[in-house]
């Protein structure tokens, strides 16, 4: 179904949200050699980064940002620690003593020798509100969450509320942005302990053009229902465009909860699920991805994919990548339960 597309021309200034099924990961493309990540999707030894980066002939990297301990944000840099085929300046993370996962304490174990060895430089506990990244042609990667004060307390801990600390508390948040402009805002899976830290700085913009939706679009936890979630984080942030990075198959994700609140609070913003969710069509379709682009998307072997992956221009981000007019063509023949986009009534023919 599709098969892989290479590229002729490897990207030069893109944001790309790559499909790595159920999982998450972002790599921003400022230069040749100005390559930043953002969490690392799945895959103990092989993951869609370590495809997306072959295909992209990417083999220096300045800096990895893992958002929190989860496997699926977590996993897929074991396999390209291991191979070596990909120099790393620098991968940052924050302490999670909870977290007894074998993939993260494998990761962290392998990060400290790689550390050791003089390969990267490992950075624990830098990863809260106030570190900043500039990358050339005025693009920046700034951490707004967690706040000094909710990483110190830690997971485990509870805040000055009494609320508990988990993993997806302090899970960071992260923002990209050119020049002025805020483009994509990037929370991991920050649940409403985070919200609230999140949100007890006034002074913080948090108004993106894009948002990488947390949790995949699943339940956010800490005793919140997807809508009140929903309608708090939305009203915040105020996106044009929403991604939902999910597996078909995994998860249920996105939930239909959350698609409703989000299309009615910002009915006019689009919204474009990496894979195909089973929500939206029981079955796969033979039909081939003429509207995606044709960077890599781990769904597309299978024909899993809905929007794929999701490359957005640096110097052009109203440019996003699928179309917005043949994604939603797709999603009118191939998603006949669509949670995004109404059907058109059919018309009888006399």
């Amino acid at each position: 179904m599709g098969g892989k597309i290479k590229r002729l021309m490897p990207l030069h200034r893109h944001l790309c949200f790559l499909d790595v099924g159920h999982g998450n990961s972002t790599v921003i493309i400022a230069g040749k050699d100005s390559i930043v990540v953002v969490d690392v999707g799945r895959g103990r030894r092989h993951s869609a980064l370590s495809e997306f980066f072959l295909e992209q002939e990417i083999t220096h990297v300045q800096s990895i940002y893992l958002s929190h301990a989860d496997e699926d944000h977590i996993g897929g840099l074991l396999g390209i620690l291991a191979a070596q085929k990909v120099s790393i300046d620098y991968v940052y993370v924050n302490s999670d003593a909870s977290k007894k996962s074998k993939v993260w304490g494998d990761l962290v174990y392998e990060l400290s020798c790689a550390h050791n060895a003089d390969r990267l430089e490992f950075m624990v506990g830098r990863l809260v509100s106030g570190h900043r990244e500039e990358l050339p042609g005025s693009v920046s990667v700034e951490v707004l969450g967690p706040s000094q004060y909710l990483a110190a307390r830690g997971v485990g801990s509870t805040n000055r509320s009494g609320a508990k600390i988990h993993t997806n508390s302090i899970s960071a948040v992260i923002a990209i942005s050119v020049g002025s402009s805020r483009v994509a805002l990037l929370p991991g899976d920050i649940d409403g302990v985070g919200l609230n830290d999140l949100f007890s700085n006034p002074q913080q913009d948090l108004c993106s053009r894009i948002l990488v939706y947390p949790h995949h679009g699943g339940f956010p936890g800490a005793g919140t229902t997807p809508e009140e979630y929903a309608k708090e984080l939305l009203s915040k942030i105020g996106p044009n465009l929403v991604i939902f990075s999910i597996g078909r198959g995994m998860h249920s994700t996105p939930n239909p909860d959350t698609v409703r609140q989000l299309r009615q609070l910002l009915p006019q913003t689009r919204i474009v699920c990496t894979q195909l969710s089973e929500h939206c069509a029981d079955q796969l379709s033979a039909v081939s991805f003429t509207h995606l682009s044709k960077t890599f998307a781990a769904g597309r072997e299978r024909g899993a994919c809905c929007g794929g992956t999701v490359v957005v221009p640096l110097d052009d981000v109203s440019a996003v990548q699928p179309q917005k007019d043949p994604h939603i063509k797709f999603i009118q023949n191939q998603a006949p339960t669509s949670l995004c986009h109404d059907h058109p009534p059919k018309t009888s023919s006399t």
